[in-house]
């Protein structure tokens, strides 16, 4: 079965939002020592579902060379590896986004957001599942499914299913 393993998000308050995280995929929020002043969120159910938060102007970039079969002893990169360095521009929008299920309901999701005073709506999404379209501080979008939007989800996003929505004409023509 193929499945989100983990994901990092930028953040302003990398903490503050790791731990949201970690309340909706019931996890533990620990500082994340491979990127220096991030945390990351790790789910309890066994699933490996974690949610690392970096600062917001973390940034990806290639290693360099091929590995050597040298292992790196403890939470650190090899000089191959992705290189992690906070000299990325800070975004406020991007076409990147997230969707994952969480034990919540709608309104347990909403008023996570609330209490951080992110844009938290709930959402259905062409009638097939709704979700709570969270913002991360109002500039990354977390798409959470509450129990009953997964099991729609789960129904609906499989290639028959949605290949036939997909696959019809544009919206308003028929």
């Amino acid at each position: 079965m193929a499945m989100i393993a983990h994901f990092s998000i930028p953040a302003r308050d990398p903490r503050g939002v790791a731990e949201v995280f970690g309340k909706i995929i019931d996890g533990m929020v620990m500082p994340f020592p491979v990127v220096e002043g991030a945390w990351v969120a790790i789910a309890h159910d066994g699933s490996g579902l974690g949610v690392e938060v970096v600062p917001e102007t973390s940034a990806h970039h290639p290693g360099q060379g091929v590995s050597d079969g040298r292992v790196a002893d403890g939470p650190t990169v090899m000089p191959w590896e992705t290189q992690i360095r906070q000299d990325g521009d800070p975004q406020d929008a991007s076409g990147y986004h997230v969707a994952i299920t969480s034990s919540l309901s709608a309104d347990q999701i909403i008023a996570l957001g609330q209490a951080k005073g992110w844009r938290a709506v709930h959402c259905d999404r062409g009638g097939v599942f709704d979700l709570v379209e969270l913002w991360i501080e109002n500039r990354a979008l977390v798409e959470v499914l509450p129990p009953e939007g997964a099991a729609r989800y789960h129904a609906f996003y499989v290639p028959e299913v949605a290949g036939r929505m997909f696959a019809g004409p544009p919206p308003g023509q028929a």
